[in-house]
């Protein structure tokens, strides 16, 4: 993840994301990139989103960018429970697929959405900062 240039639409689709990620962690389940489009969508109606503007083959990068958050951290992985077929859409980070979902699954996530909003605060100062 180092050196992963964050851009304005990456800040905008992580804080995007992670609500709809929640709701799939808290259900246990898991979700397509097709669907993870649409869940965003409907959590953000505005036309201006830049959710408007990626295809689901899009989302690997924002979805990325939240990794940039979690892994310095050591959190888990919110990300593995996005599934192209029924293996998680990074499986080639996991050794074990269904470990990395069951950590997050049993993680306490309200516990980080500050810090996840501050990053999110931070990285768009930064990219506000280069404009």
């Amino acid at each position: 993840m180092a050196g992963l240039h964050i851009t304005r639409d990456d800040e905008t689709m992580a804080r995007a994301i992670y609500p709809v990620l929640m709701d799939v962690i808290r259900r246990r389940a898991s979700i397509d990139l097709a669907n993870l489009a649409l869940a965003v969508r409907e959590r953000c109606p505005e036309p201006e989103h830049p959710i408007y503007r990626l295809r689901p083959d899009d989302l690997p990068r924002p979805l990325q960018v939240l990794r940039a958050f979690t892994s310095p951290r050591g959190y888990p992985d919110m990300t593995c429970v996005v599934v192209q077929g029924t293996a998680p859409l990074t499986a080639e980070d996991y050794a074990d697929p269904t470990r990395a979902a069951a950590r997050a699954f049993t993680f306490d996530w309200p516990s980080v959405e500050e810090q996840l909003a501050l990053q999110c605060d931070k990285w768009r100062r930064d990219f506000e900062g280069r404009a």
